[in-house]
């Protein structure tokens, strides 16, 4: 096809833009390229909730009141909300047309936002992953996104420490990962009952608030701290662990979740030895076939085949942790709390390093959205 100059110019103007960093968003959703969302941090500790492009350059970087964590995208719309590291008290809702703040919510009384957040009806509902202290007991904040944000209530996530939450593909069913680690406010790091974790993963119906069915590991794993979670194109629920026991015990670190149970997904010992008892993401690709697990101790990510159980390989970064489909099958892009991103290609194991003065200056929180 022979392109006309105002056409060419045109596009050349526009790549120039993008290249840059000035494109406006509305112009970047007519050239199709894709977004990736994530928290950060600059070197002077100051917080931020970010988008940047394929390319790796700046679309947006408002500032945060504290650190982030998770980002979630409202369907429907061009919004997402960042929600505040546990224990939080604000989720910022972001204009992802005009790269602006729409809105702050602030964390109800006598409940901390714990890190994650969820769009549910056509996104017209948000839930969000909470705890109440004083209760010592974790719950799901109900809140009207159609109605300014509106906190309609809540419901009880089956447990302490609920952390992550996804939809399952039948539009209904909500499963929360409870994290099972008892901390407080006045000392937040501080994990006050790991000789009586309890960590599982719920499946709640969240139109009736009820719990459908609740798993949990072997009475021996116990200390095995369920937290992160990916929804496979066949249902199957992709869950990266943190292990709070000995350290010189070697446990599994992931596992598939069903209604009917939990399996754990195993790892050779030298490579599961490598990722020091900890996995802090997890993804599927845009054919919700391959699984990616992230390891920011371990400095790698790790990818399956969901279908077959089969280890693919992993990949070597560097306090990597951010974790997200990066378009076509097998493709995910990492991201590193020391800067930089990786674009990996888990089929063929080919990688590809992201250098660019805002992603180099950048300590990427844990976690990655694509738009």
């Amino acid at each position: 096809m022979i392109l006309s100059r105002r056409t060419l110019l045109t596009r050349t103007a526009l790549a120039g833009l993008a290249a840059a960093g000035a494109l406006p968003l509305p112009l970047r959703a007519a050239t199709r390229e894709p977004l990736y969302l994530s928290a950060r941090a600059d070197d002077a500790g100051h917080f931020y909730a970010a988008a940047f492009d394929d390319a790796g350059n700046r679309v947006f970087d408002l500032p945060l009141p504290a650190r982030g964590h998770g980002a979630a995208l409202r369907p429907g719309k061009a919004e997402a909300v960042f929600m505040s590291r546990r224990p939080g008290n604000f989720a910022l809702v972001v204009d992802l047309a005009e790269g602006a703040v729409r809105q702050t919510i602030a964390n109800a009384e006598d409940r901390n936002f714990a890190g994650h957040g969820l769009y549910v009806e056509d996104g017209r509902i948000l839930l969000a992953t909470e705890m109440n202290y004083a209760g010592e007991r974790g719950v799901i904040g109900i809140y009207d996104a159609s109605d300014g944000y509106r906190r309609l209530g809540e419901m009880s996530s089956g447990g302490l420490d609920p952390h992550d939450l996804r939809l399952m593909p039948d539009g209904r069913t909500v499963i929360v990962a409870n994290g099972g680690i008892l901390t407080h406010p006045d000392a937040p790091r501080a994990k006050l009952n790991l000789m009586e974790m309890d960590s599982s993963v719920a499946f709640i119906d969240w139109k009736n608030r009820e719990i459908a069915a609740q798993h949990r590991l072997e009475p021996e794993l116990f200390q095995l701290s369920l937290r992160h979670m990916a929804v496979t194109a066949t249902g199957e629920v992709g869950i990266a662990m943190q292990y709070e026991g000995p350290s010189g015990d070697l446990v599994p670190l992931v596992a598939l979740a069903s209604s009917g149970g939990l399996e754990l997904l195993e790892l050779p010992d030298p490579l599961l030895n490598r990722l020091n008892n900890y996995c802090g993401s997890a993804a599927v690709d845009s054919s919700g076939a391959i699984l990616g697990v992230s390891s920011p101790r371990g400095g790698r990510a790790i990818f399956w085949d969901v279908a077959s159980r089969r280890l693919l390989g992993s990949v070597e970064m560097a306090d990597c942790c951010g974790l997200t489909a990066a378009g076509g099958t097998g493709r995910f892009l990492l991201s590193s709390g020391k800067g930089d991103a990786i674009a990996h290609d888990a089929l063929t194991g080919a990688s590809r390093r992201l250098h660019t003065p805002f992603l180099g200056a950048a300590h990427w929180d844990n976690h990655m959205v694509t738009v």
